[in-house]
Formats: structure tokens, C-alpha cells, sequence
């Protein structure tokens, strides 16, 4: 397990990292990099490549648009509620936009292509990332309804109240310049909206750092768009997790090794006399062999998944309503699912003794012959309509067959239906 640096808080003091069952924290406990969050630094900039996700423990990380023209505007912030990295949970590499550290705090990064391998594995770390998102994007359309139709401080009281639903503390480290590019209006409307604030008994201003003296009195004058996002962010993290699904650890050279060094302590220790490095020896042919041992185990749990996909497909083949069978070049039959031994009264077990002309009219044997030749040389044409020749249980019936080749051009896979 690792350890943290002091003075630096809990990686579990973030909600998704919270939301983890002790198993899926440990698989990417030991992957976490503690990250200090100046003001300022910018995470990200517009159509950079994503290579860490950042789950924020203090301080707030704003996603700016900026325009061509030098303004800006803040789209949502970040704090210890979510992560920055979405598009990779998304489907996507890149962001349009800018991320930078409004307020100054701290935060743990993972590595993004440890992170995009755990998000296969299990809902475990999938789930409260997605419930982000959906909130995330709740209070970046919220914010949009707010600069549309709100006054602006009526706009300033939802953003504090913001600030402060991330922040550990009741002090606001931002002036009025930097506020005004957040909510992409003029230096002079925060600052009449803060004087007003302030004159109530409110806040209290100066230099750039702003004391919540009375939340709720802030609140009241806030617009309804703060306690909407505030409802939804509470609705959606308190939905249960759905049904655990089977996971596996991101296995790479590294990683391996560190595995195989932890089973090798808990291993019992033989007995070693000290001579020179035979220690060392010893103990990296033993870390060697666990780290084959861990590869073989890999390899045993893939092919049980491959026999397992196999044999269901093999299932899926053998009880599908559609009759298939393979043949080869002369028409003799390889292989044939329950459908079409019933369609042909052919017995499975008899199949190779047969030949796919025998159960044709004579009309339509060259028809048959010539499908199957153009169909092993790997010409267009892939259906033909045979007569099936009549029996006791059934008269002619006529018949559409479909087929493909196999890569080596020596068999013909063929699905039956009737006409």
C-alpha cells in the first residue's frame, strides 16, 4: 500500500475516489501521484492530449472557453466532487477547452492509460465517474441559463455558493477581474454586485480574498439555478451502484513486477546464507519466476474465457432457427447445425457420407455447381435459388441458399431458406 506525503489530504477526501469499494481503490491505490494545484497552472490546454486525470482533494478547476477575441468564460468548475479528464470516460482524447487551477489546492493524478484500463474492467470506478459527468453537465447548462437571463449578482451569489460547496473553508481566494472572466462579464458588474454583498453584511472584501461572513443570506439573494444543481448533484450521488461485474488488474511489464515483488513478501523466506550478492540472485530468479507464474495464470484465466466464448458460439451455431452447413469444393458436407439436419433428414453423424448434389433436383445441379465454384473463387455472386429434391415427409421445396468462403478459398459456408 502506498503512503502520502504529510500535510497532504486523503485521496478518498475526493467524492469518486470515495465512492470506491476497498478492492477497487486498492487496484489503483499504488498508481495515485499526489499533485500540488497552484493558481493559475493550467492542466490542459484546447486540443492537448489528455495524459492524466486529476481527482482534486482541495481547491476548485475551472473549464474556460476562450474566445478569439480575448474574453472568457467559465463552463463549469471542479473541486473535490469529480475529476478533470472526462472525454477520455467519453470516447475522446482531446478538449476543446481550457482547464486551469482557479483556486489553489491540491489533488492526486492517475495516469490515463491506467485509468481507461480500469474503466473496462468493472463499474466500479466507471459508475461515480459517469454520475459526474451527468452532474457536471447539469450545472454547465444550468450556468448557461444563469449568464443568459440573471442578473449579475444574482449571478455572483450562485458562483460563490459554488466556491463554497468545494472549499473547505469560507475564504475565497479570487479578485474581481478573475470573477468577471468566469461569468464573462465586465469588472464593473462584480464589482457593484460585491459592494452591494458587502454593504448587507454578507461578505467581506479586500485584496483579492473574499470572507463568507452569511451563507445563507447569500443564498437568498442567489437566483434558483444554485439549489437546482445542488438537488441533482444530490439525487445522483446517492443512487445505488448497479450489479459488480468481473474485473482484472492492468497488467503490464511494470506492474507485473510489482505484483510479483508483493507476492514474494508474503511468500515464507528459505533460509539464505550471505555470500557476496547470491541474495540478490536468489531473490530476482524468484521475483523472475512468480512474474512467469502471474503470466501463466493470465494466460490460463484467457484461454477459460475463449473455450467459454467458443462454446457458446458453438451453441448459438448448433440451435439457431436458420439451417447452415459447410461444404467443400465437390459439395461433400463438413459441417451442419440441428436446422439443417432436419431440413436435409440427415443424421449429424452421417453428414461427411453426403454430398449437398444429392438433395437436388436434377434442373438444378449445374445451378448449385456453378454458385459453389464462383463462390471458392471469390467472385460477387452469393445466392442462388435450388429445388431441394421431394421426399415421404416433404415435396420439392424450393430454396434460397447464401454463402461465403472460408480464407482459404476451400470451403463454402452456407445459410437455407425457403422461398
Amino acid at each position: 500500500m502506498m503512503t502520502f506525503a504529510k500535510n497532504t489530504l486523503d485521496p478518498k477526501h475526493n467524492r469518486i475516489l470515495s465512492a470506491l469499494s476497498p478492492s477497487d481503490f486498492a487496484r489503483i491505490e499504488s498508481n495515485l501521484e499526489w499533485v500540488d494545484l497552484p493558481a493559475g497552472q493550467v492542466l490542459y490546454k484546447p486540443l492537448d492530449s489528455l495524459d492524466y486525470i486529476y481527482f482534486p482533494t482541495a481547491g476548485i478547476i475551472s473549464k474556460v472557453f476562450n474566445a478569439k477575441d480575448g474574453s472568457s468564460t467559465e463552463l463549469g468548475m471542479t473541486g473535490k466532487d469529480g475529476f478533470v479528464g472526462v472525454p477520455l470516460v467519453l470516447g475522446g482524447e482531446q478538449s476543446i477547452y481550457k482547464a486551469v487551477v482557479q483556486s489553489k489546492g491540491e489533488g492526486y493524478r492517475l495516469r490515463a492509460d491506467v485509468f481507461s484500463w480500469e474503466l473496462l474492467q468493472a463499474e466500479g470506478l466507471l459508475q461515480p465517474c459517469l454520475i459526474y459527468i451527468q452532474a457536471l453537465m447539469t450545472q454547465i447548462a444550468q450556468n448557461v441559463v444563469c449568464n443568459r437571463h440573471h442578473k449579475a449578482d444574482q449571478q455572483l451569489c450562485r458562483w460563490l455558493l459554488q466556491c463554497l460547496d468545494l472549499l473547505d473553508s469560507d475564504i475565497i481566494d479570487m479578485t474581481h477581474e478573475q470573477i468577471a472572466n468566469m461569468l464573462g462579464v465586465r469588472r464593473e458588474c462584480v464589482t457593484g454586485a460585491a459592494v452591494k454583498l458587502q454593504a448587507a453584511g454578507l461578505i467581506s472584501y479586500s485584496r483579492g480574498h473574499i470572507v463568507i461572513i452569511d451563507k445563507a443570506g447569500i443564498q437568498k439573494r442567489s437566483c434558483e439555478c444554485y439549489q437546482l444543481v445542488k438537488s441533482e448533484n444530490d439525487r445522483l450521488f446517492s443512487l445505488k451502484p448497479p450489479p459488480r461485474q468481473k474485473q482484472r488488474e492492468l497488467t503490464t511489464p511494470a506492474t507485473l513486477r510489482q505484483r510479483a515483488e508483493t507476492r514474494l513478501q508474503e511468500q515464507p523466506r528459505p533460509a539464505i546464507i550471505p555470500e557476496w550478492d547470491s541474495s540478490r540472485i536468489i531473490h530476482e530468479l524468484q521475483v523472475h519466476q512468480i512474474e512467469l507464474e502471474m503470466n501463466n495464470e493470465e494466460l490460463r484465466r484467457a484461454y477459460d474465457e475463449t473455450d467459454a466464448l467458443r462454446a457458446h458460439y458453438l451453441d448459438i451455431y448448433d440451435f439457431a432457427p436458420v439451417p447452415y452447413l459447410t461444404v467443400n469444393s465437390i459439395g461433400s458436407i463438413l459441417d451442419m447445425n440441428l436446422a439443417a439436419a432436419i431440413l436435409t433428414r440427415i443424421k449429424r453423424s452421417q453428414k461427411s457420407h453426403h454430398r449437398f448434389h444429392s438433395l437436388l433436383t436434377e434442373l438444378s445441379l449445374p445451378i448449385f455447381q456453378n454458385f459453389l465454384d464462383e463462390i471458392l473463387q471469390g467472385k460477387l455472386v452469393n445466392s442462388c435459388e435450388v429445388s431441394l429434391k421431394p421426399n415421404a415427409q416433404a415435396p420439392e421445396t424450393l430454396i434460397k441458399i447464401e454463402g461465403v468462403s472460408d480464407e482459404s478459398g476451400e470451403e463454402c459456408r452456407i445459410n437455407i431458406s425457403k422461398v
